[in-house]
């Protein structure tokens, strides 16, 4: 007999499906305080396969990173922006001050998120080089308890130098995990691949795999790493080839892999943009599908002339079909519910204000 149902029939004369269920219906913070019922409560909640239903990691905001211009030079803050309708506000410090009141923190750099973390210390990655490094989160709430850091070392020519990886169970980098690539188990040759989209756009982790995207004999590829640094497959991306075709954004929604591109549309000698939203429906058979299409004169003022509009998508929505863009004239940040075709602004940037990144907010329960 299972030992999840063993000890959930303990709970009460209810079978484990069925009390599942209604404790999914339950809030998130009453479920967390039913753990303290007893210990067979507590195991049936946080058991790994009951845990992502009775817990579900749901967005409920975005941190932002922008930089201001000033005589001084570039200032870099963070805000919060609440996506979710609510009486009383987040009591959410967006500044992380628990973080820069540290006397060892100057500055924060906002390098990559994934589903929902508490904060942790992490070591220095061997001596420091002159090597560029790029850090990826690998992180599973199915499993809050552990989690993974890959970091990619890059060459000048955009060549693989080397992969490490940090496991919270250890507390420890791996060696470098070049050497080992190409053994049984691991396609070859993925490590010969130009490493610069990896710079622009997250690398989400699914199905236990880090992906990010890579140039490979001139065409745009995904490589799957899972998270001990070892290279799975290689994903080809819809075609974006075509003249006037151009990458807009990669990242992850509802659980599986989506790519955004957009097309230049030279309607009366006026540029317009159009974008395609493609979604990774078949993860095994590499299958991509055209979800949506969005056109910059549609969902844009035509009048205002002054800059181009051109989308510059910067998230996508985790559990819903909304995508996130700056405005292309105004200093906005806005989002699109594809579903209802409807547009609206969720925050509003000073006229010096850059933004340069976004970061989901997950509660961690």
């Amino acid at each position: 007999m299972d030992c999840s149902k063993k000890r959930a029939s303990e709970v009460g004369d209810l079978p484990v499906d069925p009390l599942v269920e209604i404790l999914s219906r339950v809030p998130a913070k009453s479920v967390c305080r039913f753990k303290c019922v007893s210990k067979a409560w507590c195991d049936l909640i946080t058991d790994p396969h009951h845990r992502t239903k009775l817990l579900p990691q749901a967005m409920q905001g975005l941190f932002c990173h922008t930089a201001k211009k000033s005589e001084a030079g570039l200032s870099y803050s963070f805000s919060f922006v609440d996506l979710v309708p609510r009486s009383v506000p987040l009591d959410i410090d967006p500044c992380f001050s628990f973080l820069t009141e540290l006397p060892e923190i100057q500055t924060l750099i906002l390098s990559d998120s994934c589903s929902g973390l508490e904060w942790e210390v992490v070591p220095a990655c061997g001596t420091p080089t002159s090597e560029e490094t790029y850090p990826c989160l690998a992180f599973d709430p199915a499993v809050p308890s552990h989690f993974n850091l890959v970091e990619f070392r890059v060459a000048d020519n955009e060549e693989f130098l080397s992969v490490h990886v940090y496991s919270s169970e250890t507390g420890a980098w791996s060696e470098n995990l070049i050497d080992e690539q190409g053994k049984e188990g691991q396609f070859p040759g993925w490590r010969n691949v130009s490493f610069p989209l990896a710079r622009l756009y997250p690398c989400p982790f699914i199905n236990g795999f880090l992906h990010f995207m890579v140039w490979d004999q001139d065409e745009t590829k995904i490589v799957a790493l899972d998270a001990q640094g070892k290279g799975r497959r290689m994903i080809p991306v819809p075609h974006v080839a075509e003249m006037g075709v151009s990458i807009c954004y990669f990242g992850e929604s509802q659980g599986k892999l989506h790519f955004m591109t957009e097309k230049i549309l030279n309607d009366d000698h006026e540029y317009k943009y159009k974008l395609f939203i493609w979604v990774l429906q078949d993860y095994n058979a590499q299958e991509w599908v055209l979800k949506g299409t969005v056109n910059s004169h549609e969902v844009f003022d035509e009048n205002t002339k002054e800059r181009s509009m051109e989308f510059q998508v910067v998230g996508i929505h985790q559990d819903r079909n909304v995508v996130f863009f700056t405005h292309p004239s105004e200093h906005k940040l806005v989002a699109y519910n594809m579903d209802r075709e409807e547009l609206c602004t969720i925050a509003t940037f000073d006229d010096q204000e850059l933004l340069m990144d976004t970061a989901r907010y997950v509660p961690y329960f």
